[in-house]
């Protein structure tokens, strides 16, 4: 219980249990692999791509770029270690982008413009807009108590916010 209380690994008893049981390390400490360790030298951990092993860090609270929109341009900050739960997949892609009031994650693989909230550049100005798509290869952008139409060509779309932290 103490070692949950204080948020530390039990390295030393993961050890003891891979020897015991011959258990992969692997498998024991992230959850990654084969749970029984092979004998074949060629799917030794030390041939293991780093496709296939993460590290915990990644898998737990992977870091994603962050920056700051003002006065219309992303200013590059330091990257922010958000809880893997929080995000949909693969992490590598996502852009968080803080706002006056809100913050925003952004997927930057996503380009097909849809109804949404997204990171977009107009004419060199970046800003988050709410988006409605229409018919005729055209959408509505709302921004603040604004809102107009035009061609989803007129805008770049930067990427989807997939997730949205509001200020109070």
């Amino acid at each position: 219980a103490n070692r949950y209380l204080r948020d530390s690994f039990p390295a030393e008893w993961v050890i003891q249990c891979a020897l015991e049981t011959g258990i992969s390390l692997l498998w024991l400490a992230t959850g990654q692999g084969d749970m029984y360790a092979c004998e074949n030298e060629e799917r030794n951990l030390k041939n293991e791509t780093s496709v296939t092993v993460r590290p915990l860090s990644k898998i737990v609270a992977p870091s994603i770029k962050h920056v700051e929109l003002k006065n219309g341009e992303l200013q590059p900050s330091d990257e922010i270690l958000l809880d893997s739960r929080l995000l949909d997949g693969d992490s590598s892609n996502s852009l968080f982008v803080k706002t006056a009031t809100d913050s925003f994650v952004v997927d930057t693989s996503v380009k097909q413009v849809s109804n949404g909230f997204w990171l977009v550049d107009m004419d060199g100005v970046k800003s988050i807009v709410k988006i409605a798509r229409i018919p005729g290869n055209k959408i509505v952008v709302h921004q603040d108590e604004t809102s107009f139409e035009c061609s989803v060509d007129d805008i770049e779309a930067i990427g989807r916010a997939v997730k949205v932290i509001k200020s109070l």
